[in-house]
Parts: structure tokens; sequence; C-alpha cells
């Protein structure tokens, strides 16, 4: 008697065999050993040891310590090269007794300046507010260094103006003038109750009129007039003594092209008082050249002494 077997249950035995070997290969492959060279890579991209992290962190230190040095050492370097290109204005302290207000009309703008004036400064320094709406920049003018300024008192700070722009723009001396009593060339008019001067030029009419007596406040009146940025004007003798109160200038038409009218005089208690030592002015004239080689002889000297 023959038995058959189904050609199904034959299949089990030879698959169950090749499940075996496949299992017994992936088992053999994990128990390879890893080379030498591939535990090092693996070694090398472990994070640093701890003494390594140290090292690194103290030539950071010394990196940020000699950056710091050296930004030190560069706005020190600034700074030095920035207190050679400022001088101080004076040495002196000055004092000022009295100051007056004046609007100005000029060029279709009105503005109301402020001059300080002194009995004992009557050749000047002179000190002004060119607008007391900007009351923060004053203009300086120092006939004897025939060099103007503008300063920032509150700060202690100021530019010098060159030397040439400020004469082309009249502001270091118009050329005003007061005539003598035998070559004046104004007329003394009267109009009701008010009586002014009048002088006929190729720029217009001008008329003026004067308070009482002060020769003080007169001089000091002409020296504002000499700093204004306008032509030059033959004033009257009268000029001298009495203070100007107004003064216009009205063109062929009758239009007015300049005016200006004293608004309030001020005596000033205690005086008005500004340490020239204390305020350091950028000169714009002092060339790079000539700041670098006071800079130079100066870090000599020091090292000298040093």
């Amino acid at each position: 008697m023959k038995i058959k077997f189904s050609s199904h249950l034959a299949l089990i035995p030879a698959v169950s065999i090749c499940f075996l070997l496949i299992n017994d290969a992936a088992r053999a492959q994990n128990d390879i050993p890893v080379p030498s060279e591939s535990k090092e890579s693996l070694k090398d991209s472990l994070p640093s040891s701890p003494l390594s992290f140290e090292e690194f962190l103290a030539d950071s230190l010394r990196m940020d310590s000699a950056r710091k040095v050296q930004t030190e050492r560069q706005a020190n370097l600034r700074k030095e090269l920035n207190a050679l290109s400022r001088t101080t204005l004076g040495e002196e302290v000055l004092q000022w007794s009295h100051s007056m207000d004046i609007e100005v009309q000029r060029a279709g703008k009105t503005i109301a300046q402020r001059f300080w004036f002194d009995a004992n400064l009557n050749d000047g320094p002179f000190l002004w507010l060119g607008d007391t709406l900007r009351s923060e920049e004053w203009l300086w003018f120092n006939a004897e260094q025939r060099r103007m300024a503008t300063l920032f008192l509150n700060s202690g700070q100021g530019n010098y103006i060159s030397k040439r722009l400020a004469e082309m723009s009249k502001m270091m001396g118009n050329g005003t003038e007061i005539a003598s009593k035998k070559s004046d060339p104004w007329k003394l008019e009267k109009e009701g109750a008010e009586s002014f001067y009048s002088l006929q030029t190729e720029q217009g009419e001008y008329r003026l009129t004067v308070g009482e007596k002060n020769p003080t406040q007169a001089s000091a009146t002409v020296n504002w007039l000499k700093l204004q940025p306008i032509e030059g004007i033959m004033l009257p003798a009268a000029a001298k003594k009495l203070p100007i109160q107004s003064l216009s200038l009205s063109d062929a038409n009758g239009r007015t092209t300049y005016a200006f009218k004293v608004l309030v005089n001020r005596d000033l208690d205690p005086k008005f008082e500004v340490d020239l030592s204390a305020i350091h002015v950028n000169d714009p004239e002092r060339s790079l050249n000539v700041i670098a080689k006071e800079w130079a002889e100066k870090n000599k000297v020091r090292e000298t002494e040093e």
C-alpha cells in the first residue's frame, strides 16, 4: 500500500529551512567585531574631554581680554586726537553787566537776538544769541584774534567758523562806522512829536531813531550792528553817545528790506559770567597733519618722562 503526500505539505520543511538560514546569517553578521578605525572615528565624534574644554575656555578668555584692551586703546586714541583737534576758548573768566533784546527783520523773516555788553568789554570779545528761539546756540567773536565761533554753553562745546566764511558773510565786521560831526550826511527830521534821522543812499532810504544819552549802550548797539550780515552803514555822529533805538532801510518802492528795533535793555545782577577755559572749541582750520604731529610729540614727551 502506497502512502500519498500532498504537494503543499512538502513545501513546509523547505520554507522553515530558508528562514533558519537567514536568521543565522544575520546573527553571524552582528557578531563581526568593529574595526579599530571605526572605533577611533566614533571616539573623535564624542565631546571633548573636560580638560580640552577648559583649555578652549582659557584661550577664549585671553582673546576676549586682548580684544577689550585693543578696543580701549583705540577709544583712548580717538579721545586724544579729538582733544588735539579742540582748543579752549581762552583762559579768562569774563563778565557782562548788561544785555539787550533786538528784533531784526531781514529777507522777509523776523527774529529776536540777545546781545551782552559791558563797559570793560567795549572792544570785545562779543557774545550774542543769533536767535533767542534757538537759545542753545550762541555766537562769539574775538576781534583781537579775528576768530568767530558758535558755542553751546550748556555742554561747554563749540566750533570755530572758518575765517573765510565769516568774512564773506560780513559777520566779523561789515564796515559800519560813525560819521564825524563835520562830515555827517544824516538829516535830523521831525514828524509830530517824533524825531528821527534820515539818509538817502544807493541802497535806499535809511531811517534811524535814538534814545537818551548812554555811551555804553550806544557803543554796544554799534558793535552789535557791525556784526550783522549786512552792508556797512555810516551812522550819524549822534550814535556815538545816543543809543540807536531803531533803524530801517526801504527801497525805491517803499518796501522795508532791513530793519531792527531794541525791545528791552537789562541790567544784570549778578553779572553774566563765562569761564573761557571750560569751553572746548573744535577748529576746522587745524589740519590732520598738525594734529598728528602734536600727538606724536606729546607721546614722545610722555615716554621720556616714564
